[in-house]
Parts: structure tokens; sequence; C-alpha cells
């Protein structure tokens, strides 16, 4: 399918690994014009010169989203170095532990915050205002399922997807009338390198078992790969979805249904 981006300018935050990498390779694919940004800086030398080989054209721009001001230089540098933007994914996130509810200290609650819920509000403020002068864009929030419901071990991550799915709902209705579209993915669970670090301290026998487990919850039997909700979000950022505004798709292989 023909998703008419080619030479847009397509940002992916978060954009190194994972569902990220794999969203910037599907732009690329479509050709895309692609700034990857991520706090780190290897990572982002190494997802650049991948891309460079799928595409046209890629850079990297060093970002931590939990600060403001580093966001708004990305953004900057962003429109400097391409003219404009086009397309946004907003996939940065922290790098949580599972945890009761009362044993999360408050410093992991003010550094899980800053990423998921600060960091995107700030990527949201800042991709809008480089997108209002060109008259529109998209904006993709990678949310999960776990914002549509309530998650044991995980109420924090869960509350700050519920967040992602609030932020993009409100921005949307407010920013459409100026031809920018947000919408936000709820992927189910997914295997990716960030899945795979959470059960490191398994043998490899258990972490089979563990994925296996994981998959027979799921109706379609296996875990989603990170291509499949990339081919979600680039539709998502294309004109094929142009009448699609402040959704949140589900792509959990039937978990929720």
């Amino acid at each position: 399918m023909d998703y008419a981006l080619t030479s847009k300018v397509a940002l992916i935050v978060g954009g190194t690994s994972g569902i990220g990498l794999a969203v910037a390779r599907a732009f690329a694919a479509s050709g895309a014009r692609i700034v990857l940004s991520s706090r780190n800086r290897e990572k982002g030398k190494t997802a650049t010169d991948l891309l460079r080989s799928v595409g046209d054209e890629a850079t990297f721009f060093e970002c931590d989203v939990s600060d403001s001001s580093s966001v708004n230089n990305l953004l900057r540098s962003t429109v400097d170095h391409f003219g404009r933007l086009d397309c946004a994914v907003n996939s940065a996130a922290y790098e949580f532990k599972l945890s009761r509810t009362h044993e999360v200290k408050d410093q992991e609650v003010a550094d899980q915050l800053a990423v998921d819920v600060q960091g995107v509000f700030s990527c949201m403020r800042a991709e809008i205002a480089a997108m209002l002068p060109n008259g529109g864009g998209t904006i993709v929030n990678v949310a999960s399922i776990t914002g549509l419901s309530g998650t044991p071990s995980a109420a924090l991550y869960s509350a700050g997807k519920h967040a992602v799915i609030g932020l993009t709902r409100s921005a949307a209705k407010e920013y459409i009338s100026d031809g920018i579209r947000i919408n936000s993915v709820c992927p189910g669970i997914t295997d990716t390198p960030r899945q795979d670090r959470r059960i490191a301290h398994l043998s490899e026998v258990e972490r089979v078992r563990h994925k296996a487990a994981l998959a027979s919850d799921i109706p379609i039997g296996r875990l989603a790969t990170a291509e499949e909700i990339a081919n979600a979000i680039l539709w998502l950022s294309s004109p094929v979805s142009s009448y699609v505004v402040g959704h949140s798709l589900v792509i959990d292989g039937g978990l929720s249904a």
C-alpha cells in the first residue's frame, strides 16, 4: 500500500530500539526522511546507519524527554535540518521494574512520570508548535493496553499510559482544526529487547517458558512483533487514515477483547 509519505519529515522519539526503531524503518521504507532521538548516542548512530541502508535520509539528535529544554532543542534541530516537521511518533518510555504499589519509592515515581507523562506532553507541545506554521501534520503517541485497565505490579506505568491516552484525546480535539491529527496506539505484549530485559535474570529455559505462558493468554497465541505495531503507527500517520482523530488503536491479538 502506498502511504503517501515520500519526502515527509518524520520524527521518532525513542527510535533506536524496539517499537521505535521498527517505526523508523517502516517510515524509511515508505520514503520518509527520518529524525531519530534518544538519550543513547551510540545506539542512535547504529540505528541511523541502519536506516540509511533502507531509505534516503536519516539523522540522529540526542534528547532526554524528561527535560523540556532538551525536547525544545530537538524540535529546533529537526526544523533547522529539514525545514519542517510532518509526522511525529512519541515512543520513549521509562525502564521500570514490576513492583507492588506500596514498594515504589518517591524517586521512582518522579523519574517514571517525568518520562512517561511529562515527556509525552513536552514532545507533543513542541511538535505541535513546529507543525502549526506548515498547516498541520500527524502525531502518534505510544500508549499501552495497560492504559485501558488496571495492571497489578505496574500501577504507575498503567497510570502513565492512562495519562497518555487522555493527553492524546484532548489535544486531538484541540488541534484538528489546525490540520494536526493526533492518535495513539495501545500495544499488547510485544516481543522487544525491553521485554527481554525484564526476564534477563531467568535461565534460557525459563525465558522460553515465560514467553509461552504469556502467549497462552493471548487469543492469537503469540506475542506481537515490533513490526506489527509499527505498521499500525504508519497507517495512523498516513493520509489513508485521514478521518481517524483522537483514537486509541488497540493492537493486542485479542487479549482485551
